[in-house]
């Protein structure tokens, strides 16, 4: 499957769907929202946190060090997250120019392509992760026949595959899911969140 790829991703949590809902921007292929179950979502976490270990080579360290190796990179993954929000915060807003405003004005905006995630699919390559979602399109594959469909992929390093368990467990906290999933190495999730941008997590 080809899949188109996405360097941002926003996650927030829908009470009336009791689902988790990835926003990702596709660039010329619009925007996506993807519906993650509870059972989607333990899957999803599971799948990076192998990963992750395969990933920064955490095989070769002794096992009893596994806890302090994996603390120290999430409290740097973290801590560059909180950086970058800094950084981004403080930076002044492009001003549009009034062509672009006007273009934007005469665009009819479509609205966002919705999914219910069915697949994830994970694969190492050159020191990055690769993610690909593959869903049903809904609301049509409620009432009708449909063929699940590759949705969007992302390239992940092992410190946006921290920033994004951090993210999922909070949002899934949110959500009060009470994940069986115990990561002593994890920072508490209180902290706001709500999205992901590769290569930056937001």
């Amino acid at each position: 499957m080809d899949y188109w790829l996405s360097k941002q991703l926003n996650i927030t949590f829908s009470p009336y769907e009791d689902r988790l809902i990835l926003r990702a921007e596709r660039g010329e292929h619009g925007v996506a929202n993807v519906l993650l179950t509870r059972r989607m979502a333990m899957i999803v976490l599971q799948r990076l946190l192998v990963n992750l270990t395969e990933l920064t080579g955490l095989q070769k360290t002794p096992a009893q060090h596994w806890q302090e190796v994996l603390q120290m990179a999430h409290q740097q993954a973290m801590q560059a997250k909180r950086d970058a929000d800094s950084a981004q915060a403080a930076a002044p807003a492009p001003e549009p120019s009034p062509a672009s405003a006007d273009d934007a004005s005469a665009e009819t905006v479509q609205p966002p392509a919705l999914y219910l995630a069915t697949e994830l699919t994970t694969r190492l390559q050159d020191k990055q992760l690769a993610i690909a979602f593959t869903g049903l399109p809904m609301p049509q594959a409620m009432t009708q026949p449909s063929t699940h469909e590759p949705v969007f992929a992302m390239l992940l390093q092992a410190e946006h595959i921290h920033q994004l368990i951090e993210l999922l467990i909070t949002k899934a906290h949110e959500a009060q899911w009470h994940l069986p999933l115990t990561l002593p190495w994890l920072e508490n999730p209180a902290r706001p969140q709500t999205g992901l941008g590769g290569p930056t997590v937001h």
